[in-house]
């Protein structure tokens, strides 16, 4: 009979968690916006939805994206600071998959997930870590 030790488990959960980060990084470098991207690189696909003194919100218009790691996406936000890419936002229709909420931080990139209280989406989120307190 095999006893995991903690040591172990804690070497499988580390693994698991670094494979989702892995995962999720692949599937961000497939999208057409970069975080530290001009503004001026997008601004045919985009709509003003927030204009706040340091940054501006922007809806991005354009139809090309239509999962997220096999979830439909509803809508993309784009967050700007001197017309500098900072933050994305994706909310997605969970429909029956399983989605459990995180939030990790790797190479000063916040990652997060959760579920938007009033809609029922995911709301996922990635940008450059700690921003916003600069903002």
């Amino acid at each position: 009979m095999a006893i995991l030790s903690i040591e172990l488990i804690n070497n499988i959960l580390f693994n698991a968690e670094l494979s989702l980060l892995t995962k999720l990084h692949m599937e961000i470098e497939k999208l057409p916006f970069k975080l530290g991207m001009y503004y001026e690189n997008l601004r045919l696909d985009l709509k003003v939805e927030e204009a706040a003194d340091r940054y501006t919100v922007f809806r991005y218009t354009k139809d090309d994206i239509q999962e997220f790691e096999g979830f439909e996406v509803t809508d993309v936000f784009l967050y700007f600071n001197l017309d500098v890419l900072f933050q994305v936002e994706m909310y997605l229709e969970q429909g029956t998959l399983k989605f459990e909420k995180f939030h990790k931080v790797e190479n000063e990139i916040s990652i997060r997930g959760s579920i938007e209280n009033s809609t029922k989406l995911i709301e996922f989120t990635y940008s450059k870590d700690k921003i916003w307190r600069d903002l």
